[in-house]
């Protein structure tokens, strides 16, 4: 495949794309069949790191075809499922579930929970919760990500024990800065959705948040504009910068369906307004894709490559893959875009997909 005359980085340039791979970005003319971008902009495929569902499907389904081709309509190529605090049955189910779909890649699961703090179980479902036992978790397979509350009883030993394994990521956790210290110190290497369902960071307690930042980890974060008021994600993006900061979704089954009552890892949910929420009135999830959020962060004043770089680069240096990146080398998942920021085309391992 070529994509001639786009507009990368402020210069019209040609992609030569071989075998799913960028294989030339050039100035210069490729012959052969082209798909002509001419007037329009491309940028790599968003990569969402904690997404559980959308347009009525959801990850605990574990039926993947049609969450695959809905985040792909999105401008979403790569994502982890992200399951919620349930049953090991069910958890089982999903990780045994069928992953190579068309649309979005399937990186891996994100397992958020079930070892987590009841005190900050958020919209997880505390009868779920369950000690760490890393036996217990080693019959999962293709976990790329899991959130742990490491003042949990065993919490801190299972970090050091799986994070050689997948990223660890702090969450949903009543921790104080000592305890995120040192479960740092022994592997974890994100936060969770920052400021929610954690601790907040406070002059003489910064929490796992200043933890975080001190020792210069990941972080995600939902930049809906409802999760995390603006001041307190300009905060976070100059804490941790556009290299750690990784924009995520969070979404959840309902989002992008009309107002009404839906379901969500067990629990009813309410959708109001762009808003998913319990009936306790606490949010429950995201009603945005990660397109939504890169334009966000972009309506809060950062910069646009640094919001397209939170979404693409970054969350792909998180875990380890050559993708987010339009380079010389690196997978081939791209987003056509016009000029209003509104995607065109999706194209995922060099094939176009809208």
């Amino acid at each position: 495949m070529i994509i001639k005359n786009a507009l990368v980085s402020g210069k019209i340039k040609n992609i030569l794309i071989e075998n799913g791979i960028i294989s030339d970005i050039t100035e210069n003319q490729i012959p052969g069949d082209c798909f002509d971008a001419r007037g329009l902009r491309v940028i790599p495929g968003l990569i969402d790191v904690h997404t559980h569902g959308m347009m009525g499907f959801d990850t605990m389904d574990a039926d993947f075809s049609s969450l695959c081709e809905a985040y792909a309509k999105c401008g979403t190529t790569s994502f982890l499922p992200t399951t919620m605090t349930m049953g090991y049955d069910a958890l089982e189910r999903v990780t045994n579930a069928k992953t190579d779909y068309s649309g979005a890649n399937i990186l891996g699961f994100h397992f958020e929970g079930p070892y987590i703090s009841p005190k900050y179980k958020g919209a997880q479902d505390e009868k779920n919760i369950k000690t760490p036992d890393v036996n217990e978790f080693r019959h999962f397979k293709n976990i790329r990500m899991i959130t742990v509350a490491p003042e949990v009883k065993n919490g801190l030993a299972f970090i050091k024990q799986v994070s050689g394994e997948t990223v660890v990521s702090l969450g949903h956790t009543d921790c104080d800065y000592s305890t995120a210290i040192a479960a740092i110190e022994n592997g974890a290497s994100c936060l969770t959705h920052t400021f929610n369902a954690m601790p907040p960071m406070l002059h003489r307690a910064p929490g796992p948040i200043g933890a975080g930042a001190e020792k210069h980890i990941y972080a995600q974060i939902i930049c809906d504009g409802l999760h995390v008021h603006k001041a307190a994600f300009l905060a976070a993006y100059r804490m941790f910068g556009p290299d750690r900061l990784c924009l995520i979704s969070d979404s959840i089954r309902p989002a992008k369906l009309p107002d009404g009552e839906y379901e969500s890892g067990g629990l009813p949910v309410f959708v109001r307004d762009n808003s998913i929420r319990l009936e306790s009135g606490v949010l429950a999830g995201s009603y945005s894709c990660l397109f939504d959020c890169v334009k966000k962060a972009i309506e809060f004043g950062i910069p646009e490559t640094d919001a397209v770089k939170m979404a693409t680069e970054t969350p792909a240096n998180l875990l380890g893959v050559k993708k987010g990146k339009l380079e010389k080398g690196y997978d081939a998942d791209i987003l056509v875009i016009d000029r209003d920021f509104s995607v065109k085309n999706v194209i995922i391992g060099g094939e176009l997909f809208i």
